[in-house]
């Protein structure tokens, strides 16, 4: 989306200046892509204005304040605060005036800033109860000028998952990736979302915290105000709470005037402000330098497919979903920045996507019963871009078919990627594809590499594989050999027949780390005795059926483990979509259909010629979330929250099904 480009967006309050900015006169600013200038009135209230003159298009902020008007420096006209003419010095106090007006805008004081809006506000600016709470300070911050979109800015806001990277110079936790969740309950301004998080808590965030342990949680109680503002309480164990208000005003597509103001409950000389603004300065800055990266041109249609999105960006996605509620409900469509011209038409057959690679299938070799391993390497013949051990890409087997495979090659090969596939018993299309149509020579595209399940940073790891569960588990093994650093792997399946890559594991240079667990042989493992004989301090890392990932988190809970030692990757939800039969109507399509026991509801629109996009195709991704009209889902994906479902509004076409006779869905 670009944002000045949405006229809705022109009827909200932001943020524009502190009001003690206007103490010495009149000053610019830009609001999406409208020149302002701004003053104080007789009163002392703010104005906001058209910076131009009508006389000669002068900027009415190179003028000067006199008596509560505003005087342009070029000819000396003299404009009211509401951009009435009151004065041209050229003509004398009694000459009429020419019927002469500059554009003015709605703007008022609240919380030491000028906020303005545009055109008609259809909300009000939201309220902070502890403003006029005398047992609350209020800080200044920051009001810096950002590279980014303030979408970016406030999905970044509500994700956890950037915690252990972005910030891990300051409170995040590189060897703890797994981010933790919020509750998020939608509301009319936008959501309130609650979460409790572990953060590091370096010396230099004691005073900050209250808290002299180098570890310490938030208790998060934060709301999302549409579009642009966010309020982020941070209750800490001291009793101290931190309260981070933002607005993300949109100065033009890619650059946005950050405000963020305080709260704190404490005093100064507990904790100076100085101290405060330098420490969430450091904060701040860790995502400036991150967020100034990304494309502005943020994407609220996912349907569309430009990015690639995990179950924590929920947050985010209904960020997206409402905002293009939002413009629909005010007869706009979604615009964006139009594709590039192409001098040459693709090169590969299927989905042309900037994050995804033309590549041919170079060699297909039998791995075990049921198992295929494809080398692909670039079709240019360039380099591939790195891999971090745990990472997967999409592989889009056909058009409108994607399926996700872990990199289970050599991390420093950059010639080709190997994955391997299942067949499944009860395949729903790609991995029946790929054993029955992929050979050498075949073209195909494939995602770059995404990565949520990475290797812990742990004294000692204990790798567990389950059948094709040790694909993303052979790159750590590799990395952790060629690092020196200490661990296991252990490789379950039932029988050597059925047990993919055990003989190259058995052949690697790290092959006396290697234990093979055959049940066909008796060799079932021992998971809790495994753990049990783990050096204090390791992590575990698990791949495979759901039943091992269970028997392991359970082991290392009755181990008295802390759960971030644990790791699992989960490739499959085992999602049953069958059941009874019902109906779908495609609301803006006018299109019903019947959804048959066997079949989903994407998979039966699509033969009706209504495409929804999916990837996963198992509940996970939220590639496929779709808004119910009418009717009550049957949900079984694991995207949504409870409390989302319990609201019925959405639903997940890939897999879940109809509780009644039939849902209404906005397609």
């Amino acid at each position: 989306m670009l944002t000045t480009k949405q006229a809705v967006l022109r009827r909200f309050w932001y943020a524009v200046m502190p009001v003690h900015h206007l103490a010495d006169g009149p000053r610019p600013f830009r609001l999406m892509g409208e020149d302002l200038v701004l003053f104080l009135d007789a009163g002392g209230a703010p104005r906001a204005l058209r910076d131009r003159c009508c006389h000669r298009t002068a900027k009415l902020s190179k003028g000067w304040c006199a008596h509560g008007e505003i005087v342009c420096g070029y000819h000396g006209w003299r404009y009211d605060g509401q951009g009435r003419l009151t004065e041209i010095p050229q003509l004398g106090r009694d000459a009429p005036l020419p019927a002469c007006r500059v554009p003015s805008f709605r703007c008022q004081a609240r919380y030491g800033y000028a906020w303005v809006a545009l055109d008609d506000p259809i909300a009000d600016i939201f309220d902070i109860p502890e403003d006029r709470d005398p047992a609350f300070r209020r800080i200044f911050q920051f009001y810096d000028t950002w590279r980014t979109a303030p979408l970016r800015l406030m999905e970044n806001s509500f994700d956890n998952a950037h915690f252990s990277y972005v910030h891990r110079g300051t409170f995040g936790d590189i060897t703890q990736p797994r981010p933790k969740f919020y509750d998020i309950a939608e509301t009319d301004y936008g959501f309130y979302a609650t979460t409790v998080v572990d953060i590091l808590n370096p010396p230099d965030a004691v005073a900050i915290t209250g808290d002299p342990s180098p570890t310490t949680t938030r208790t998060m109680h934060n709301h999302w105000y549409m579009p642009f503002c966010r309020r982020m309480d941070m209750a800490y164990p001291s009793g101290i709470r931190h309260i981070i208000i933002n607005c993300a005003t949109p100065i033009e597509d890619d650059r946005i005037q950050l405000v963020q103001l305080l709260y704190r409950n404490d005093r100064e000389e507990d904790c100076p402000a100085e101290r405060l603004i330098a420490w969430d300065r450091k904060i701040t800055d860790e995502d400036r330098e991150i967020l100034e990266a990304t494309d502005c041109d943020a994407t609220l249609d996912i349907t569309r497919q430009v990015e690639s999105h995990m179950p924590s960006d929920r947050p985010g996605l209904i960020m997206r979903r409402r905002l293009l509620d939002l413009l629909r409900r005010h007869g706009e469509d979604e615009i964006t920045r139009p594709p590039p011209p192409s001098a040459t038409p693709p090169a590969m057959p299927g989905p042309d996507r900037e994050d995804t690679i033309p590549m041919i299938v170079d060699d297909v070799r039998n791995q075990a019963e049921r198992v295929l391993s494809l080398r692909l390497r670039p079709a240019d013949g360039a380099e591939l871009p790195p891999f971090a051990p745990g990472a997967h890409v999409a592989l889009h087997v056909a058009p409108g078919l994607v399926r996700h495979y872990s990199l289970c090659s050599d991390p420093q090969d950059r010639a080709a990627w190997r994955i391997a596939v299942l067949l499944e018993a009860a395949s729903r299309g790609g991995s029946a594809t790929v054993h029955g149509a992929f050979r050498p020579g075949r073209q195909v595209r494939v995602g770059l590499p995404r990565n949520h399940f990475p290797l812990a940073d742990a004294p000692f790891v204990v790798l567990i594989a389950g059948g094709i569960g040790i694909t993303p588990l052979l790159p750590m093994a590799l990395e952790l050999h060629r690092a020196g650093r200490p661990f296991a792997l252990h490789v379950c399946a039932h029988s050597r027949r059925t047990a993919p890559f055990l003989d190259e594991a058995l052949a690697a240079p790290y092959a006396a780390r290697v234990t093979p667990h055959l049940a066909a042989e008796g060799g079932r493992l021992d998971v809790p005795g495994v753990l049990a004989a783990a050096p204090e301090g390791a992590h575990v890392q698990v791949c495979g059926p759901l039943g091992l990932q269970d028997a392991v988190a359970a082991a290392a809970r009755a181990l008295g483990w802390d759960g971030g030692r644990v790791h699992a990757e989960r490739f499959t939800a085992d999602v049953d979509i069958q059941g009874r039969p019902f109906m779908v109507r495609a609301e803006r399509s006018n299109v019903t259909v019947e959804i048959p026991a066997d079949r989903s509801i994407a998979q039966a629109l699509g033969a009706a010629g209504i495409s929804i996009p999916v990837s996963c195709e198992q509940g996970l991704c939220g590639t496929c979330v779709t808004r119910v009209l009418e009717g009550e889902p049957d949900h079984r994906d694991l995207f949504l929250s409870e409390a989302d479902k319990a609201r019925g509004t959405h639903i997940m076409a890939c897999c879940s099904r109809a509780r009644g006779a039939c849902l209404v869905l906005d397609l």
